[in-house]
Formats: C-alpha cells, sequence, structure tokens
C-alpha cells in the first residue's frame, strides 16, 4: 500500500509530456490569433488619437490667428487670391506662405504670422510640425465675409515618420482629401472647393510650416508629400 501511493507521488511530479505540451502551444497560439491583432489596433487607435488632438490644437491656432489676420485687413483689402495676387488655391498658385521652408519667397512679418500659429501650439521653428496647412474661405468669391476667417481645412504632419492627418469640414481623416471616387476637395478654374452640405466654398490655403526640403510640390506624389504621409501610401 505504501508502495502504491509512493508511485503516485512520483507520476504527479513527472514533467508535461509531449501531446501536452503540444496542447497548450496550439491554445496560445489560438489566444494570440485573436489578441494580437486587437493589441496593434489598440495601439493604432491611440497612435491616431494623439495625432488628432495635436491637430484640434492646429485648428483653434490658426482660427484663432486667421480672425486676427482678417481683422487687420490682410484678407478683406487683398482683392486677390493672396497678397501676391496669384490665382489658384494649390501649389505655388495660391497659397499664402507663412513657413519658412524651402522657396516659401515671403516676409519676415508672413513667417511671423507663421509663428504665431506655432506658438500657440507651444511650438517654435525648431520644433515645428513637419507640415501644417489651414484653409479658409477664399476672400472676394462671392461668399459672406466670415467664410474668409473660418477654417473649414487643416493638413498636418508631426514629423517625417508620422501619418498626414486632416480636417475636413468638420471631420477627421487620413486619407488625401482629393483621393477616391468621391473626394472633399475638387479643383476646377484653377481653385480648390471644398464640398459641403450647402455647396461648394473655394479655398485659400495658409502653409504654417514645411520641412519636406521641397520648392512647391509638398502637397501630391509619392514620398515626403502629404499624399505620401497619407493612407494608403503611409503604413502605422
Amino acid at each position: 500500500m505504501l508502495k502504491r501511493i509512493e508511485k503516485n507521488k512520483h507520476k504527479s511530479r513527472q514533467a508535461f509530456t509531449l501531446v501536452e505540451l503540444i496542447v497548450v502551444l496550439v491554445i496560445l497560439a489560438v489566444l494570440a490569433a485573436f489578441l494580437v491583432p486587437a493589441l496593434t489596433g489598440y495601439i493604432k487607435r491611440a497612435k491616431r488619437d494623439k495625432y488628432v488632438e495635436n491637430v484640434h490644437y492646429a485648428l483653434v491656432a490658426a482660427q484663432s490667428v486667421i480672425v486676427e489676420y482678417y481683422g487687420e485687413g490682410h484678407i478683406a483689402g487683398n482683392g486677390t487670391v493672396n497678397e501676391q495676387g496669384q490665382t489658384g488655391g494649390g501649389g505655388s498658385g495660391g497659397d499664402i506662405r507663412w513657413d519658412n521652408g524651402k522657396g516659401c519667397k515671403n516676409t519676415p512679418e508672413d513667417q511671423a504670422w507663421g509663428e504665431k500659429v506655432l506658438a500657440l501650439m507651444d511650438c517654435d521653428r525648431d520644433s515645428q510640425p513637419h507640415i501644417l496647412v489651414f484653409g479658409t474661405g477664399r476672400a472676394n468669391s462671392g461668399l459672406d465675409e466670415s467664410a474668409a476667417y473660418t477654417v473649414y481645412y487643416i493638413a498636418y504632419v508631426a514629423d517625417k515618420n508620422s501619418p498626414a492627418v486632416f480636417y475636413v469640414n468638420g471631420e477627421w481623416q487620413y486619407t488625401y482629401p482629393r483621393d477616391g471616387k468621391n473626394p472633399s476637395i475638387k479643383k476646377h478654374d484653377n481653385i480648390n472647393w471644398l464640398q459641403t452640405p450647402k455647396g461648394e466654398i473655394p479655398l485659400q490655403f495658409y502653409v504654417v510650416s514645411q520641412c519636406t526640403n521641397s520648392d512647391d510640390n509638398f502637397w501630391t506624389g509619392k514620398g515626403d508629400t502629404l499624399q505620401g504621409h497619407s493612407e494608403p501610401n503611409f503604413k502605422f
């Protein structure tokens, strides 16, 4: 009797069998198949939330500064799309350059307006976003005057390895606004137009910062551009 008890104790101290180990590994693999994608999705959403929070600050800052800019008569007194008399709504044809990037061709006063936006974001030229552009309604285009100091559009890239985040017509997105079958921004008559429930609004873009080392085409194309940082071109 004592020998049988000792034998059973000995058996209970034995290691797992190969079959038991395989079963455990299979269970762990199944759990990983469910948990890893969920965890990855959580991390991705957390990163997105962080970027959207930064763009929200940019939106508030741009809105505050453009009201001051408009109040000083820079928009209402232009009579043109921008202060250089250029037409258009994107690229070198129509951007108002408040940045210090390559090819900006602006004045220290223009850059100072961009620095006001950055200051409200707790940034400066040394810590500025890789790309930051905002868009208002185009002045003297038949819209209500308030459209010229209402921010309808933000494009934001935190750094060279970050995704582009867009605020377009009250919504956040990660795809380039002119991509797809139903783009939220269209271009005709060399002007970018925002699609809204109340109709189209011609946009005027202000470039606050751009560190792509490109003279002008930091908008489209693959690589270090707004489109290149957008989904599906950019992957987290």
